[in-house]
């Protein structure tokens, strides 16, 4: 007793190791996705607009349309923040008068200390074009606080500019400090090279990351895969059950007739029985001899052509289905149980649906209930055929985003990912129940 009692306490330290490694591995994989999805899609460079104002765009200039389909987009810069001891002017007009590009004006908070202002604006197109009518001969490639561009000075008016480079090849950013008469060229400097560092010149979205905002972030696309998915697992469960229904009741028939059809006597009886097994074998032969898509498509388009509910149409069809695949297996399983046991419960009382029900069938569903499993897994694979009804399944959602993106790439390895994550799952809980049903037979 005291063997079995560590053992047992054995087993359930082991178990909680596992639970344990499990979180640990859940919890590092959420917070990596979660750090990617911030990193790669957190403040997008191509944002939205929506009546009349950009989506996300606080702290943010932004210059230039994209095509994206119908609906207009702008693209991204970066972020701007003032500089040490300046402000930003909020009653500043826009020096180019575009409503939608953002521009940021700051002036000192104390200007007899720390005078000038500091205008921050993108212009739409390339730094050479932007600098192409300006005095060039004081005009050279440089860095200033890390970002590449072409400073310019202008004597005229005592401005000093600096043209910063963009990583699209269609903007760029100006920065231009006004300093008041008979300030040291150095000072101006100095507040360009500060003003220079507190503004980020953007980063461009990759071709992946543009990819999957365009499938799922727009307009929520991503719900269509959800909806989509709840469909997939209400058709398939509820297929499952009439399945198993069918398949049982299919399976009692062909079994019983198989058992007993010599040494039945001739009557009504041993009639009914033989029309009751050739009908289930006509279904067998039917059901399992033509492709469920084409039994799908007959059962909404001509058995229940009046009706529009889709997703009961799936249910009934594939359960149909499956009904043919689990009565095999089923009938295996009761084959497969001694005959000694159907003379055991006679010999008890039992008439044959008494011993078939408590004796027979039980012990045949212990023995092919992993059979029964993996069915579920290939019936959830199956109902991936559903959209040929207009049902908007699994499948059915990332083809509808394919449709609306044209992109096909991301919204099908989305699905297939999902069905393998689901199959992955089902496989699991599938081993896991053979190892408890070995284990319960010791």
């Amino acid at each position: 007793m005291f063997f079995l009692t560590e053992e047992s306490m054995k087993m359930n330290g082991n178990r909680k190791k596992i639970w344990i490694r499990a979180g640990v591995i859940a919890a590092v994989l959420l917070i990596a996705a979660g750090w990617v999805a911030w990193n790669l899609f957190h403040d997008a460079d191509v944002l939205e607009i929506e009546a009349g104002r950009v989506k996300g765009a606080s702290e943010t200039w932004l210059i230039g349309r994209t095509a994206d389909g119908a609906e207009p987009r702008y693209v991204k810069l970066g972020d701007v923040s003032a500089p040490k001891g300046y402000v930003k002017d909020k009653e500043a007009a826009d020096p180019d008068g575009d409503a939608v590009t953002g521009f940021f004006v700051f002036k000192g908070k104390d200007p007899e200390k720390n005078p000038g202002v500091i205008l921050v604006e993108p212009l739409e197109g390339s730094l050479e074009e932007a600098t192409a009518g300006e005095d060039t001969s004081l005009c050279g490639a440089c860095e200033l606080e890390g970002k590449t561009g072409c400073l310019v000075k202008s004597e005229a008016d005592g401005e000093l500019r600096f043209f910063a480079e963009s990583p699209y090849p269609d903007a760029c950013v100006r920065i231009t400090v006004r300093m008041p008469e008979g300030t040291d060229e150095d000072d101006a400097m100095a507040l360009m090279t500060l003003a220079a560092a507190k503004y980020t010149p953007g980063k461009k979205l990759s071709s992946l990351a543009a990819d999957f905002k365009l499938n799922f972030l727009d307009d929520s696309r991503w719900q269509y895969l959800w909806q989509g998915l709840l469909v997939t697992l209400e058709i398939t469960f509820a297929a499952v059950v009439l399945g198993i229904i069918i398949g049982v009741l299919v399976a009692i028939v062909r079994a019983t007739w198989d058992q007993n059809r010599d040494r039945m006597r001739p009557g009504p009886g041993k009639t009914a029985m033989s029309v009751l097994n050739g009908i289930c074998k006509v279904y067998l032969t039917v059901i399992r001899g033509t492709p469920v898509v084409i039994q799908l498509m007959i059962m909404y388009y001509i058995i229940f052509a009046s009706a529009r509910n889709g997703v009961v149409i799936a249910m009934l069809a594939f359960g149909i289905n499956s009904g043919a695949y689990v009565a095999e297996i089923i009938r295996g399983g009761i084959m497969a149980v001694d005959h000694g046991q159907l003379e055991a419960g006679r010999s008890l009382g039992f008439n044959y649906v008494q011993t078939m029900r408590y004796i027979i069938v039980p012990q045949a569903m212990k023995s092919v209930l992993p059979a029964l499993a993996n069915e579920f897994i290939v019936l959830l694979k199956e109902t991936s055929v559903s959209g040929y009804v207009a049902v908007k399944d699994l499948t059915k959602g990332g083809d509808i985003i394919r449709g609306v993106t044209y992109s096909a790439f991301m919204p099908l390895l989305a699905v297939a990912a999902i069905y393998l994550v689901l199959v992955m799952f089902f496989t699991w809980l599938v081993a896991k129940l053979e190892r408890r049903l070995r284990s319960s037979d010791h």
